[in-house]
């Protein structure tokens, strides 16, 4: 069981990895084009519209993905009211927008986001009526057939709204591209599974004894990863909220977008292997280690070579965003190596747990704001953000220790040590670049980049030589370079 699991799992990471990457590439492609094609203020419509869309999406989410996954063997009356509930909920959404949209400009100061949001409310109903059937991709670890489902998605998207920015030269580009790319993807979904879910009830209230701490769960994440982009909407200042979020959603690629298809494949791979705990803390401690060793270094170096990747890659026009995507960027070195120990809460049925330790993390945000209420402006929203996330990092993992016996600080913090010490490396030989020559933004870009890689990658196998080259996340990807199949660590060395 533990070798075949974890065979699917790398098989499963390789695939997603290859897939999300080339999605991630053609959005950060799409990004690109857009912030060359529009204004600041343009992306800040869009922004609040979304953050207010969001919100009313997550108050009525009922955690029908979770459901689905969590239960060993659905029925088809399990999926066919799992379709129902989302549809039903999807209109509550659409309906309350509807009706709530101008009050949403009026707090924004920006009567054009009424429209927007009753527009994107459309869009949000449209997929709903996605078939159910796709969740089995993840559910029975057919990462193929998942990833070229969202690769699917994306390219549509990114067709359509790059074709119609061009034509509007106007926020109405991605507003109607994501509406035709919902379209799109849901008339697919019927295409690439045969099931054909019906309306019904019948397992309504089995989805709701799972639905309610998913509920509680999700409305803290929202307020989490929302709240800060609301808070500087409501400053009144389109373009500072289009360039803010801009920031954010530039920060999130070298952490949250490394790790989203290993997470993807991690939550049903976690979910199967949850009744046996020795295998369980194997796979986190591997994983964590994996994760470690990619996310330290991509967040870190982005952080460095922002001055330079900003102008270059979006133009003159968006500078000003350079200390939010800094801040946001190191935010996000801490929340994307928590990602883990949430979801193997999740699969443990601990999600009271997971709920609190996201409420602790808003209710610190809160009381930050609260401090500095007479002095915040973006940036300091970002850095109030970024010490929340700091002073709640590590009660996921002291929760999930409570709930796996036998994980420990030790095993954890093995797979960080060199990761650090690389990070450090990389840190003063961009320094000294920095200080010791002087050439035009893109040739420096491009020097931090390959001299970062270089030092890094360097010191961590010089130091994992030095440690007699244990078995770890350096080991998994030579294997994985060298086309091996990486040795599974027994349970009793796991400890």
């Amino acid at each position: 069981m533990s070798q075949k699991t974890s065979t699917s799992i790398t098989g499963g990471a390789v695939i997603m990895i290859a897939m999300r990457w080339i999605d991630r590439v053609v959005g950060i492609v799409s990004t690109f084009i857009l912030a060359r094609l529009l204004l600041p203020d343009d992306f800040g419509i869009v922004a609040m519209a979304s953050v207010v869309v969001a919100f009313a999406d997550v108050i009525f989410d009922l955690g029908i993905n979770v459901a689905l996954i969590q239960r060993k063997n659905p029925s088809q009356a399990y999926y066919n009211t799992a379709w129902t509930l989302r549809i039903l909920q999807t209109a509550a959404v659409a309906t309350v927008l509807i009706i709530l949209a101008p009050f949403a400009a009026d707090y924004y100061k920006d009567p054009r986001v009424t429209a927007a949001v009753q527009l994107m409310a459309l869009s949000m109903m449209i997929a709903s009526f996605e078939n159910v059937g796709v969740i089995t991709f993840q559910k029975e670890l057919r990462f193929a057939d998942d990833a070229r489902l969202m690769l699917f998605k994306r390219l549509v998207g990114f067709f359509i709204t790059i074709a119609l920015t061009l034509i509007l030269q106007s926020y109405w580009g991605m507003i109607i591209g994501a509406l035709c790319s919902r379209l799109a993807s849901t008339a697919r979904s019927y295409m690439v599974h045969p099931m054909r879910p019906k309306f019904s009830l019948e397992e309504m209230g089995s989805i709701f004894s799972i639905s309610q701490w998913v509920l509680v769960k999700n409305i803290s994440v929202y307020l989490d990863r929302n709240l800060h982009i609301f808070l500087v909407g409501g400053m009144g200042k389109t373009g500072i909220t289009g360039g803010y979020t801009l920031a954010n959603e530039i920060a999130d690629v070298p952490g949250a977008d490394l790790l989203a298809p290993i997470n993807r494949v991690l939550f049903p791979a976690f979910a199967r292997v949850k009744d046996n705990l020795t295998e369980l803390t194997r796979l986190l401690v591997r994983v964590q280690a994996v994760q470690v060793m990619v996310t330290f270094p991509t967040c870190v170096g982005f952080v460095l070579t922002a001055h330079e990747f900003v102008p270059v890659a979006l133009g003159e026009k968006w500078v000003f965003i350079v200390p939010f995507v800094q801040i946001l960027a190191l935010s996000n070195i801490i929340q994307s190596i928590s990602s883990s120990a949430n979801y193997v809460l999740t699969v443990i049925g601990k999600m009271r747990l997971l709920a609190l330790t996201s409420w602790i993390q808003i209710t610190i945000f809160g009381l930050g704001l609260t401090v500095l209420h007479n002095k915040l402006d973006p940036q300091h929203i970002a850095a109030v953000r970024m010490t929340a996330i700091v002073l709640t990092f590590g009660v996921s993992y002291w929760l999930v220790m409570r709930n796996i016996p036998g994980l420990t600080v030790a095993m954890l913090a093995r797979g960080t040590g060199r990761p650090v010490l690389g990070c450090l490396a990389m840190v003063v030989a961009l320094m000294l670049l920095q200080a010791e020559v002087t050439a035009p933004l893109a040739v420096m870009l491009a020097m931090k980049v390959v001299l970062g890689a270089i030092v890094y990658i360097g010191t961590v196998l010089a130091l994992w030589h030095l440690s007699g080259r244990p078995e770890s996340a350096e080991s998994f990807f030579i294997d994985k370079l060298n086309r091996r199949q990486p040795v599974i660590i027994p349970p009793s060395e796991a400890k």
